[in-house]
Formats: C-alpha cells, sequence, structure tokens
C-alpha cells in the first residue's frame, strides 16, 4: 500500500474520525470542569445549609491524623460555627457487608463544656442497601444532651440502645455518631473553646 493509498482508504477515515471526536470530547470536558468545578468553601455552605437550612460564618478546625480517628470510626471535617456549635463529619463502619455511612453531627457547647448532640444528618454511605428503614426519627434519636460517658448501639451491652431491624445500617449508623461523641469527649473539649472570628 502507497501513502497515496493509505490516505484514502478507509482505516485512514476512521483515525480522523476518531481524532475529531476525541478533540471534540476534551474540549467539552474541559469547558465544563470549569463551569461546574465547586470550591471547597461552597461545599462547606452546601453542607452546612444542609443541617442549618441556612448560610453560616464557620472556621475550618485543623486535627492531627491521630485526633480524627477513634474507636468507632474516623472524622474528616471539623468547623467551628458562628453559633458556638461545631459541625463534624464522621463515618462510621462495621455496616452490612463491610460498608460505611458518613454523617454529619452538630455538637453543641455549653459554658465551655460539651453539651449534646444538636442534630445528624446523613451525608452518604457505601453497600447500604436498608437505608431506607433509617427514617427521620432514626437520626434524630441521637439528637439529645449528652451527659456521662454515653454511646449508642443498636442493642447487647451498650449503654444507650437505638433501633431495632435494619441492624447493620444502624451499626454504621451509630458507629460514626459515636465517632463524633469520643472526638468530642477526648479531643474537642478537653481544650478551651473558641469563637469564630
Amino acid at each position: 500500500m502507497t501513502v497515496k493509498q493509505f490516505f484514502k482508504s478507509q482505516a485512514f477515515k476512521c483515525i480522523i474520525v476518531l481524532l475529531v471526536i476525541a478533540l471534540v470530547a476534551g474540549g467539552l470536558l474541559a469547558i465544563l470542569n470549569d463551569v461546574l468545578y465547586v470550591t471547597e468553601e461552597e461545599r462547606t455552605m452546601r453542607a452546612i445549609e444542609k443541617v442549618y437550612g441556612k448560610e453560616m460564618n464557620y472556621q475550618e478546625k485543623e486535627y492531627s491524623s491521630d485526633q480524627l480517628v477513634n474507636d468507632y470510626g474516623t472524622l474528616s471535617k471539623v468547623y467551628l460555627l458562628e453559633n458556638g456549635n461545631y459541625l463534624v463529619q464522621a463515618t462510621g463502619g462495621e455496616g452490612y457487608k463491610g460498608g460505611t455511612i458518613t454523617v454529619w453531627v452538630v455538637l453543641t457547647a455549653r459554658d465551655g463544656a460539651f453539651g449534646g448532640i444538636e442534630k445528624v444528618v446523613l451525608e452518604s454511605y457505601e453497600k447500604q442497601t436498608l437505608m431506607s428503614k433509617l427514617t427521620y426519627d432514626v437520626y434524630s434519636a441521637h439528637n439529645d444532651e449528652i451527659t456521662g460517658d454515653v454511646y449508642f448501639t443498636t442493642g447487647g451491652d451498650g449503654i444507650k440502645v437505638l433501633i431495632s431491624g435494619a441492624t447493620y445500617s444502624a451499626n454504621a449508623l451509630n458507629n460514626a455518631v459515636d465517632c463524633a461523641l469520643q472526638f468530642a469527649r477526648e479531643v474537642l473539649f478537653a481544650t478551651e473553646p473558641e469563637e469564630v472570628a
């Protein structure tokens, strides 16, 4: 096959079509990436609006990786809000098929000490098939003034028993909330309270 025959062949036409498709698709992806990009600040404000229904000033708090991991799970975000409460994102494991549930937990402060949980809101989950069984009542059952060394459990020898039924998913949810509780007790309120500037 000569060069002239190659340029007239069906193979060359296919290569040109594929090249044009790749260039157009790449250009569209670049444009859409710029248009649809969400900043970290915007993501944070969306999370606050998801919990409170309005925008609020906040200050992101930095902690070491050792402080963000405990017996119940992992925390990925910690914010001090203008109302003096803390908003934390916690992930609990040991759910159905080893799945996880990630929630936003509002930790309240009273006179510089840990006052309890104001609200728990679902952020995401992995491998949990019975999430529809976890109704608003299940999340709001965690909203309480917390005194002593109370943790949540789906049964057994835990101190505060919550939720029967969708036990594995409930276990991951309780672990996420307990992760936030342990962080509040051992890290967050173990030091002097702060104010948002």
